[in-house]
């Protein structure tokens, strides 16, 4: 067993990154037939690899010849879904050291020396169904993974102050990437679930350059600022996690004189990162395959709002992600890109969208302040959350004992850190969720507004 430390084998993954870097940078540059030919190597290897060391899928790929295989046979691939992934998630896998349990405890406890078995890495994400989807990178993945998200700047981050408005401590991606990756010159992480003075508080003494969060709270930001509340003057905002809005995009735009800076991205992988020539982001086509497609699975062509998208992570050979569904509705605008990058570009995304509560006397609950409890309890597989009068009501799906009055205990803790006043919480085990027409899951349902 290594006796390294996580700082021994963070420096060493920090240097891997450095080298990697320029060359994930230059491939900005390549032509759409250079991308294609990326694609289908890492698609041949991600294949033999899943064929070769997971059961799951070498039962699902027996009839496919790795070898041979070219972007035209695509739509021959099975999909699979999340739950796919997480009910067979140790078939899946192509290291039979990582159990569910293995996984289940390090998402739930972290450990100090983030690096399981000194070479995985290991992140959680609620995404759109509730249901908690756990994603293994190997190290030279998760390098691949950072220099996809950075890469469009042409330079890595430098050393000036920033302050980062995303998830609090936890498996989420942003945060275990802080840790292992840390921006030089120092990121202050500040919980966006905190109450929005505090905030105001602590950005006024950081004094930070570089902004970044959710767009919701960026907004909200951006109003005090106008207020003279917040006094500060970043020279660079990006926003991720949650859609943009052309007016949340105009409010920030309109009281700092920056770009707002938007990422799509996933802890599935997949991120696409900011146009230069204007609002739009652009698809990862040399690390993805990336299929928009209508509700019954039909490619849908450029201009034409996907109902979901099947994605295919080329370089996690880890997890193999095979045109795994995501619900979620973008657009894939038409090429060519006047910027000269020649991978997709997509409009703003429309799906996946949590909504904030907002309690008498302006308290604001974030999805954040309950997402995490629910998504920390191994048992807890799907859930919905409906605002009431002074509190919550959270339906939820479990596939074994939960603990009740601990898990209401964990959330109003945090609703009580929100600045909510004796949070009343309400939890119901049920069978199955109630879900909209569309067969859709609205996991944050927030009150109505009074008449």
């Amino acid at each position: 067993m290594s006796s390294a430390t996580f700082e021994e084998l963070r420096a060493c993954h920090a240097a891997d990154l450095y080298a990697a870097f320029p060359r994930y940078a230059s491939q900005l540059r390549w032509s759409a037939a250079q991308l294609r030919l990326e694609r289908e190597r890492r698609m041949r290897t991600l294949l033999a690899t899943a064929k070769e060391r997971s059961p799951w899928h070498r039962e699902r790929l027996r009839d496919i010849d790795a070898a041979t295989f070219t972007e035209d046979d695509l739509p021959s691939l099975p999909t699979m879904s999340k739950d796919d992934l997480m009910d067979n998630f140790e078939a899946v896998v192509t290291d039979r050291r990582l159990t569910r349990d293995i996984v289940d405890t390090y998402v739930e406890d972290l450990p100090e020396n983030l690096y399981l078995f000194d070479h995985f890495l290991v992140v959680a994400s609620g995404g759109s169904s509730g249901r908690r989807g756990i994603f293994v990178y190997d190290w030279e993945a998760f390098v691949t993974l950072c220099c996809q998200v950075g890469r469009w700047m042409a330079t890595l981050p430098k050393a000036f102050p920033s302050a980062n408005l995303w998830a609090p401590r936890g498996a989420h991606l942003s945060w275990i990437a802080a840790q292992v990756f840390p921006r030089p010159g120092g990121e202050t992480r500040i919980a966006p679930t905190l109450p929005l003075s505090e905030i105001v508080q602590r950005l006024n003494a950081l004094q930070p350059k570089a902004l970044s969060g959710y767009a919701s709270t960026l907004a909200l930001l951006a109003g005090e600022a106008r207020s003279g509340r917040l006094r500060v003057s970043p020279v660079g905002v990006a926003t991720c996690g949650e859609p943009l809005l052309p007016e949340v995009r105009a409010e920030i735009e309109s009281v700092w004189p920056v770009h707002v800076y938007n990422y799509y991205g996933m802890s599935e992988g997949l991120y696409a990162f900011p146009c230069r020539a204007g609002d739009a982001m652009h698809l990862p086509d040399d690390l993805h395959y990336v299929e928009p497609v209508d509700e019954a699975g039909r490619p849908v062509p450029p201009g034409t709002p996907a109902a979901k998208l099947l994605v295919t992570n080329l370089y996690n050979l880890t997890e193999p992600l095979i045109r795994y569904e995501v619900t979620d509705q973008l657009v894939v605008l038409p090429e060519p890109c006047p910027c000269g990058v020649a991978m997709r570009r997509i409009d703003h995304v429309v799906g996946r969208t949590d909504d904030t509560f907002t309690y008498p006397g302006g308290v604001r609950v974030h999805p954040l302040s309950i997402e995490a409890p629910l998504g920390r309890h191994r048992h807890v597989v799907e859930y919905q959350v409906i605002q009431t009068e002074r509190g919550v009501r959270v339906c939820f799906c479990a596939s074994g004992p939960v603990n009740l009055s601990e898990l209401s205990a964990t959330i109003a803790t945090e609703l009580r850190g929100c600045g909510l006043t004796d949070p009343e919480i309400t939890l119901e085990q049920v069978a199955e969720l109630a879900r909209q027409a569309s067969g859709k899951l609205k996991r944050f349902v927030p009150l109505a507004p009074s008449a």
